[in-house]
């Protein structure tokens, strides 16, 4: 049944009611009338607001869209893809362990020695003592830069070994 056909059909009934009412209380009919009137353009209102929402394509709201769930996906961090790529790198060559992985562990290592109040360069022997030999050896202010840049880098157990060692640092 369509939305038309059955406002037409709410439209009878509600005027068959009023009908019963003015018979039954023949002094109300002003004030049946005007109910009568009422009912049937709220009726008819009801028909054109179907009929408009019907016409309208639906488009989500910016308000909508913000509390819709996100896509999840399954790209990774920049910086995580980043620091492994330095990883890899410094496996290969000991330039890559000064110039790349060397900065990352130094900055890490600064922050979490700065938590507990020592400068990697003002307090070297505290930092020493805190960070460990395997990380101390890559982030020590007075590492010098490789001779040979093509020698090969660490070997990927040492690097494990040093981030064990700052992991063991920041939960401490």
């Amino acid at each position: 049944m369509k939305r038309i056909d059955r406002g037409i059909v709410a439209a009878i009934i509600v005027s068959g009611w009023a009908a019963v009412f003015v018979a039954a209380v023949p002094g109300r009919t002003s004030l049946i009338g005007h109910v009568w009137v009422v009912a049937v353009l709220a009726i008819g209102l009801g028909i054109a607001l179907g009929a408009l929402h019907a016409s309208v394509p639906r488009r989500p709201s910016a308000f909508d869209a913000a509390f819709a769930p996100g896509r999840r996906t399954r790209a990774r961090p920049a910086s995580l893809e980043r620091v492994e790529r330095e990883v890899t790198l410094s496996v290969g060559t000991a330039f890559d362990v000064h110039y790349r992985l060397r900065p990352v562990l130094r900055s890490i290592a600064s922050g979490l020695l700065l938590r507990r109040g020592v400068d990697l360069e003002r307090a070297p022997e505290r930092a020493e003592t805190l960070v460990g030999p395997a990380v101390w050896e890559l982030v020590r202010p007075d590492r010098p830069a490789p001779e040979d840049r093509t020698a090969p880098g660490l070997p990927l157990e040492s690097i494990e070994g040093a981030v064990e060692d700052l992991e063991r640092l920041a939960w401490s």
